[in-house]
């Protein structure tokens, strides 16, 4: 614990060198310091713990709050609370589960308080936990295979600190953690994060990774540590997990279980109604995505009937793993994207042998509107060509040899030149941000607003939703840009409460087309900044007085 305190303390003063020998850390800093020692499945106790703190903070003008830093005794006060309520949570929980008051629970009764929890746990990952927690010391045995209290106390310390993962499942997690903090810092940061999104088969967004950070790390420092990442893997397990239930429940028969013909018609449905499948609107589209689900032969695997939910949801992680594996090649683009690109391939390869040479990739980068004028991205690109290359054989393609570059290699290296661009993008909120004064947790607060009305236009199908490229070649025309129109902008404002009249619309027109020159009256997220400090400094039809 002084280590993690020690640890926030240099933080502290590395961020504001004025307080380096206080050797305090700020009261806004409790929950982190809390989250960090007793992990995030106690994120919720932490904010109530640091809300306490603040409203008590409150009255520090009157001499009676505490003081705006605490030192390691202080700290330590809050800790001795939070591990009260941690135990206070354990008894209702182990209460809870002794139906029948005996002062243990088995098995079965373990297995379902912990689902209860958020855990979704196999046979498997218990025995080991338990195994763990026995080896610890104090383990009360019984006869019957059920623990008391005390055992069932060492059981949740145990399942809270690996977060329901297997030994096996955390040295995966650790060595994807490591393959992609390609820096070296010992975080994930949002960039990172969007790639490990990629490779596990997903189509997001730089914003959305952005927002989705925002609800896993206490610090709001725009990165996950090693124990932030584990928690955001078990957040996207459990989100799977509940899916493959949904599909078995609707599958079963009246014996609980699925039939071979059930077992085949769920993994299809797994497969159709995939959360992750991109609802393309163009024929080419529809024909790239269609190819994925092709690709994955459900009637070659292997299973005896009937089949459980848990043994369902084992031949899910199957077909997961298979669809993963087809999606990954894709770098995280749709069909329609993926459609685009091979168009453009297939035209600069005028001799249809499926590879390029150097100058033509350069050709076809270009035509995407990517800059190659100087020799510095020239360098960079044949940089990233051989990560490309590297990533391509990762998928499974043997790379072609004579400086040749087949399709896929093409696919992977385009998602490394969009990843610059998100990189770009990430600096400009940063520095819209620091100008505008705003803080880290309300840019986050202000991301979730903006990606919530983006999402909004597009599905209702807005006709201005989307903003309109300024190229006018075709492939250009490809590019979505996550932007806000005008009019969602004022739907927004008046979502909030304020009345917006024709002569305010004109001002806020005039401001929009001030900041948006070069995006046509569209405001991408770090122009939507500068737009909500104007509109709280100029008081903008009364918006001081809400509570955005």
């Amino acid at each position: 614990f002084t280590q993690t305190f020690a640890l926030i303390v240099d933080e502290t003063a590395a961020e504001n060198p004025a307080v380096a020998d206080s050797l305090t850390v700020p009261a806004s800093k409790l929950g982190e310091v809390l989250t960090s020692f007793f992990g995030h499945a106690f994120v919720d106790t932490a904010i109530e713990l640091t809300e306490e703190l603040h409203d008590r903070a409150r009255g520090f003008a009157e001499g009676s709050g505490p003081p705006l830093g605490l030192d390691l005794a202080e700290v330590f006060t809050w800790a001795r609370r939070m591990r009260d309520k941690e135990f206070e949570s354990y008894r209702r929980a182990f209460a809870e589960a002794d139906l029948d008051a005996s002062g243990s629970i088995d098995h079965e009764e373990l297995k379902l308080l912990c689902l209860k929890l958020g855990f979704t746990l196999n046979d498997e990952a218990i025995d080991e936990m338990i195994d763990t927690a026995k080896s610890r010391g104090d383990w009360h045995e019984l006869e019957d295979d059920s623990m008391d209290y005390d055992a069932f106390v060492h059981f949740m310390q145990v399942l809270n600190e690996k977060d329901g993962f297997t030994a096996k499942e955390l040295q995966e997690i650790q060595e994807t953690f490591e393959k992609f903090d390609k820096d070296g810092s010992g975080d994930i940061d949002s960039i990172e994060l969007t790639d490990i999104m990629h490779y596990f088969g997903h189509r997001t967004t730089i914003e959305q990774v952005m927002v989705l950070l925002t609800r896993i790390a206490f610090s709001n420092s725009g990165s996950l540590d090693f124990r932030e990442f584990v928690r955001f893997m078990r957040m996207h397990r459990e989100g799977e997990l509940r899916f493959v239930k949904e599909t078995f429940v609707r599958n079963k028969g009246m014996d609980d279980k699925l039939d071979a013909e059930g077992v085949r018609n769920a993994l299809e449905e797994l497969l159709a109604g995939d959360q992750n499948v991109v609802v393309e609107k163009s024929a080419e589209g529809r024909a790239r995505e269609a190819e994925v689900l092709n690709a994955i032969d459900v009637e070659g695997i292997r299973f005896e009937a009937p089949v459980g939910v848990e043994a369902f949801i084992e031949l899910a992680g199957v077909v997961r793993n298979m669809r993963m594996k087809e999606l990954r090649k894709r770098a995280g683009f749709t069909g329609s994207e993926i459609s685009n690109f091979q168009s453009m391939f297939n035209k600069i390869d005028t001799t249809s042998h499926g590879f390029l040479d150097g100058k033509q990739v350069g050709r076809l980068v270009m035509d995407l509107g990517f800059n190659l004028g100087t020799a510095e991205d020239q360098n960079k690109l044949v940089e990233q060509l051989n990560e490309a290359r590297a990533a391509a054989a990762e998928c499974g393609f043997t790379a072609a040899g004579g400086g040749q570059v087949d399709f896929w290699v093409v696919v992977q290296l385009l998602r490394g030149m969009y990843r610059r661009g998100d990189e770009q993008a990430i600096d400009k909120v940063a520095r819209a941000a620091e100008q505008c004064r705003f803080k880290a947790h309300e840019v986050a607060e202000f991301q979730g607003i903006f990606l919530n009305w983006y999402e909004r236009d597009h599905s209702v199908g807005s006709s201005d939703a989307q903003m309109p490229a300024s190229e006018t070649s075709a492939q250009k025309e490809e590019k979505v840009v996550t932007a806000l129109s005008r009019t969602s902008l004022v739907r927004l404002l008046r979502s909030v409460g304020l009345k917006v009249e024709s002569h305010d619309r004109d001002r806020l027109n005039n401001k929009i087309s001030e900041i948006s020159e070069h995006t046509q009256g569209h405001i991408e997220f770090a122009d939507f900044l500068r737009l909500m400090r104007w509109l709280l400094d100029q008081d903008f039809c009364g918006i001081s007085r809400l509570q955005l």
